[in-house]
C-alpha cells in the first residue's frame, strides 16, 4: 500500500472516529450517569429491566423489526431476481420505483398512505361509494399498518442488495448445480441464493435495525408503545413519566 493510501485510509479512519465512534462513546458513557447526582453505576439499566412499560414496548419493537425483515426479505428476494436476471423494457422504470421510497422522507410516505388507506381515505370512501363496505376498514392504524409502511420504505436495501449479488454471481456454480440435474428451484435455493447472503445480510441488518430508530411512523399512526417513540417522549418531556 503506497503513502498516499495509508494517509487516505488514516483520515478516513479519523473521520468515522469522529463522527460515528465519539459520539456514541459519549452516549454509552452518559447511560451510566445517574441523574440527579453526580454518581455514575448500572441502575439505569436495571430500571429498564424492571419496567414493564420499557420491556413491553422492547418487545412492541422487536417483533415489528422482524415482521419487517420477514416482509422485506419475501418480496424482496423475487424481485431483486427479476432485476437481476431478466431484461425487459421497464427495468429502467421499476428500478426507478424500487428507488422511490429512499428518495421520499419517511413522513412523506406515511401521511401519503394515511391520505389513501387513512380511516376517511380514497380507499375507505370508495369502497362505500360503491357500497362494498359501511364501515371504513382499518387498513393502516395497528401493528400491521407499521409492518407495511416500514417493509415497503426499507424494501430497496434488500432489493438492491440481492440484485446486486445476483449480478456479480459466477454462473459456473449454477451451470454445475444444472448438469448434476438440479432442478430450478433447487439451483436457486442451494447454490444462487447462498452466495448472495453477504449481499443479503447487509441490507437486513440495515433492514432490522430500522425500526428501532423510526420514532415518527408510529407517532403518526398512533402507536407509542415502541422504544422509539418513547425514547423521543421521554427526551420530549425531560425524562418524566408524564407519557405513562
Amino acid at each position: 500500500m503506497s503513502r498516499g493510501n495509508i494517509s487516505l485510509a488514516a483520515f478516513l479512519w479519523l473521520v468515522i472516529a469522529f463522527l460515528v465512534i465519539y459520539p456514541l462513546s459519549i452516549l454509552v458513557l452518559e447511560s451510566f450517569k445517574i441523574a440527579g447526582t453526580d454518581s455514575w453505576g448500572i441502575k439505569n439499566y436495571l430500571e429498564f429491566f424492571q419496567d414493564t412499560y420499557y420491556l413491553k414496548t422492547f418487545g412492541n419493537t422487536l417483533l415489528l423489526s422482524t415482521l419487517v425483515l420477514l416482509t422485506t426479505t419475501v418480496f424482496g428476494v423475487p424481485l431483486a431476481y427479476i432485476l437481476a436476471r431478466y431484461r425487459h423494457w421497464g427495468k429502467t422504470v421499476f428500478t426507478a420505483l424500487i428507488l422511490l421510497p429512499i428518495v421520499l422522507p419517511a413522513f412523506a410516505g406515511v401521511f401519503a398512505f394515511i391520505i389513501f388507506f387513512g380511516k376517511f381515505g380514497t380507499m375507505n370512501l370508495l369502497l362505500m361509494e360503491i357500497g362494498l363496505i359501511k364501515t371504513p376498514v382499518n387498513f393502516i392504524y395497528g401493528m400491521h399498518g407499521l409492518v407495511f409502511i416500514q417493509s415497503l420504505h426499507m424494501l430497496p436495501f434488500i432489493v438492491l442488495g440481492l440484485s446486486a449479488g445476483f449480478t456479480n454471481i459466477d454462473p459456473c456454480f449454477e451451470e454445475a448445480a444444472e448438469v448434476e440435474g438440479a432442478s430450478g428451484f433447487r439451483r436457486f435455493f442451494t447454490v444462487t441464493l447462498p452466495l448472495c447472503t453477504p449481499s443479503y445480510l447487509a441490507g437486513a441488518v440495515l433492514v432490522f435495525l430500522w425500526p428501532f430508530t423510526d420514532w415518527l411512523t408510529p407517532m403518526i399512526l398512533g402507536q407509542v408503545d415502541f422504544l422509539p417513540s418513547t425514547a423521543y417522549i421521554n427526551i420530549a418531556y425531560h425524562f418524566t413519566d408524564m407519557h405513562r
